[in-house]
């Protein structure tokens, strides 16, 4: 596996989830050798860092013999060249590193042209030179470029694409349109399933639909919207599991994904997953939030799901929150809670 160090920032003294950014890398194929975290008064417009914190990262790649550096932030192409030139490694910012984990979990030509999009989107403004881009690195972390064809690209090229690509989204936006008619259509009440990534929404949207959807302790696992209509007691309802949101999100993946996550519009409700055994539950639950206050979907009632509460001691109750249900997914403790709870907000309200 590729060895890879990490670089995270103190900024304004809140310290940096090293863990979350472990397991994005790790998710992309890679193990950790180290890490480094540095505290920062201000923002080098040269190098992200300071100059001699990434002659200390340079020396540090040297001596664990690391291969690519991932950083926990987004770097401006002149940072990043200018990086390349001190540090021996490639070099990797978060957005490169989650657009190409979204690469590795595509798999229909809607989601690969999906991320494709966000991968042109984000390489247009490094191309460099006489407005060539070329991935000097072959195979690892952060190089599955667009469509994994083609290593070298030009500005028309890519901006060729990108309009080819956005007609085949607008496509597919139409198509979900319609598709969203025909469930309004029916009447059959819509239920949204939402969280941050690796919360267990998938796992969860399979214990409430007996589906057998695929569910990894792998972040961004489902790209796809999934649906599928199950009873809830004597109801029929339609459950929707989305994408994962994260902090920070790559706006190039958000306007990509548009019509994914516009599934969640016509939901009568939303189910926010939060892995409560997750220290930092609190800030994810925030993140939640405010993507979906973003997409506008800030009014459709919301059911807070506790899940992961086997980790937990046994009673756990979290203090001075209200509307939350106590389950395990994995474990199918506390769904028929839940339940009741849907059936309530929906039929019953």
């Amino acid at each position: 596996m590729e060895k890879f160090l990490l670089v995270a920032a103190e900024e304004k003294g809140i310290s940096p989830d090293i863990d979350e950014l472990k397991q994005l890398a790790r998710t992309a194929g890679g193990v950790c050798v180290g890490e480094k975290i540095f505290k920062l008064k201000r923002i080098n417009p040269a190098y992200y860092i300071g100059r001699g914190q990434a002659e200390e990262v340079a020396k540090f790649c040297e001596e664990l013999n690391a291969k690519t550096v991932i950083f926990d932030f987004d770097l401006k192409p002149n940072q990043t060249r200018n990086l390349e030139g001190i540090i021996p490694a490639k070099i990797i910012d978060r957005t490169r590193l989650i657009l190409d984990i979204f690469s590795r979990h595509a798999h229909s030509e809607d989601g690969k042209n999906q991320v494709e999009l966000a991968q042109l989107e984000y390489l247009l403004p490094r191309l460099t030179g006489k407005g060539i881009f070329l991935m000097q690195q072959v195979g690892g972390i952060g190089v599955r470029g667009p469509g994994e064809k083609k290593l070298e690209y030009d500005r028309r090229r890519i901006e060729k694409r990108i309009s080819v690509l956005k007609r085949k989204l607008k496509d597919l936006a139409k198509r979900r349109q319609i598709q969203r008619r025909r469930r309004l259509k029916s009447k059959i009440p819509i239920v949204a399933i939402c969280g941050y990534t690796n919360a267990g929404k998938t796992t969860l949207f399979n214990a409430l639909t007996k589906a057998q959807a695929t569910a990894q302790d792998k972040l961004f696992q489902t790209l796809e919207p999934l649906t599928r209509r199950a009873k809830i007691f004597d109801k029929e309802v339609i459950f929707v599991d989305t994408v994962g949101f994260i902090k920070n999100l790559p706006p190039q993946l958000i306007n990509a994904f548009h019509s994914t996550l516009e599934e969640i519009a016509p939901a009568g409700i939303v189910l926010v997953v939060l892995d409560i055994s997750d220290p930092l539950w609190l800030l994810h639950r925030e993140v939640v939030l405010k993507t979906l206050a973003e997409l506008g979907f800030d009014k459709i009632p919301k059911i807070f799901v506790a899940n992961k509460c086997d980790k937990l001691p046994q009673n756990f109750v979290i203090k001075n929150e209200k509307n939350f249900v106590y389950i395990s997914a994995l474990k199918k403790e506390g769904i028929e809670m839940l339940k009741s709870r849907i059936y309530e907000e929906i039929f019953e309200k």
